[in-house]
């Protein structure tokens, strides 16, 4: 028997949680899945899926407006109250739509993806009558005194039949009362894609990086709260010590506008570092980029749970350096070099450590890579989360 299911996506571009649908979707079990994404425009995510072969549908959707301003460099809030009134509008209308077409589809199930598509494709289901799983990828802000926790958690405890989180933090944040129906999977990658390689030349002469040089690699969005600002400081104190040591970055804004990169660049200037630091911008050959690494760091101060790129960069045997924030130490473990969130001397400290001492370097790298093919590989996490789907009873 072949089950109909469909995707239900917040974004039409490539972050995290579009990546992972790719990579699920294109996976699953053709004998048992019939699988369709549903982007809300034309972009990058609807391009790779047809390139890799998946049925794709286009629902015009209105992007939510911004519920919040951003102040500084260090991400600080400020409420948009009128921006909520706006939003529940904007859901109501992409309900409207969504219903429509399950009504015409009939799907066996609806996977939604991102906080947008969690409201409107949980509505949309709960209308047509079609079982539904929430994969939520997104820690649920704690702002302005735990309100859109509030309502996320009422939002969970009545539209999806199942909830699929990708880390034990976002678990926590749900209501005790729905704990029965939350199950924790986290990401996967294809470990035989990324992997360990000693050819790095090619991207290296790409990227203008000297092949003598020792890189401390760094890809993610760029945006506040990953952390790259504080990434950049403890490099401050790292490259003045070693002349041989060069940091890139790698990602662009993606779902922001570009001024927090814009205070990076200006920021490198003013430190006199832009000879060494690259800003690699949107990579789509990251296997490639990341085996031109020779150290990995991952300095997001909250809300990331098996991210993607900290999982790419353990299946290409790098070793890691990392802010301890729940999410993270998760997936690292004892594998990492763990240190306290912002310290940015720590980080300094920990990335000095491994460009003194090659073999540690080597033992991590090697204790990365068997993590990733014991726990992260992308076989695992597709069983795993075909094995929730079943539990739907569809």
């Amino acid at each position: 028997m072949i089950r109909k299911i469909i995707f239900i996506e917040s974004a039409g571009e490539m972050g995290g949680v579009e990546f992972s649908t790719l990579y699920l979707a294109s996976h699953l079990d053709t004998n048992s899945w019939q699988p369709i994404v549903v982007c809300p425009s034309e972009g990058k995510l609807s391009s790779a899926c047809r390139e890799a072969a998946l049925d794709v549908v286009i629902i015009p959707i209105h992007p939510l407006a911004p519920t919040s301003f951003r102040v500084g460099i260090a991400d600080t809030r400020i409420p948009n109250p009128l921006a909520w009134f706006w939003n529940i509008f904007f859901i109501w209308d992409a309900t409207g739509w969504l219903w429509k077409f399950l009504a015409r589809t009939k799907p066996d199930l609806v996977i939604t993806k991102g906080l947008y598509a969690h409201f409107f494709g949980g509505l949309a289901a709960r209308l047509a009558q079609v079982k539904c799983i929430w994969h939520v990828q997104d820690f649920i802000s704690e702002r302005f005194w735990g309100l859109y926790r509030a309502f996320f958690g009422l939002a969970a405890s009545v539209l999806p039949d199942e909830i699929v989180v990708d880390g034990t933090p976002i678990a926590n944040q749900l209501p005790k009362k729905i704990q029965s129906r939350v199950h924790v999977v986290l990401n996967g990658v294809d470990v035989t894609v990324f992997r360990p390689s000693t050819d790095s030349a090619t991207v290296r002469h790409q990227l203008r990086l000297n092949p003598e040089d020792l890189v401390i690699g760094h890809a993610a969005r760029i945006t506040p709260w990953k952390g790259q600002h504080h990434l950049l400081e403890a490099f401050k104190k790292v490259a003045a010590r070693h002349p041989q040591v060069h940091l890139l970055l790698v990602g662009a804004p993606i779902f922001d506008n570009d001024i927090y990169e814009q205070r990076l660049r200006r920021r490198t200037e003013e430190m006199g570092m832009f000879n060494r630091v690259t800003f690699a911008g949107f990579r789509v050959d990251l296997p490639q980029v990341l085996q031109a690494m020779d150290i990995f760091a991952y300095p997001s101060v909250e809300k990331d749970t098996s991210p993607l790129a900290l999982l790419s960069a353990l299946a290409c045997g790098l070793p890691v350096v990392a802010f301890d924030i729940d999410g993270v130490k998760e997936v690292l473990g004892e594998t990492g070099l763990l240190v306290p969130v912002r310290d940015e001397n720590k980080m300094s400290e920990a990335l000095e450590k491994l460009i003194e001492d090659t073999s540690l370097r080597k033992r991590m790298g090697v204790l990365s890579r068997k993590k990733a093919l014991q726990e992260f590989s992308l076989e695992q996490y597709v069983k795993s989360m075909e094995k929730v789907f079943l539990q739907v009873n569809i």
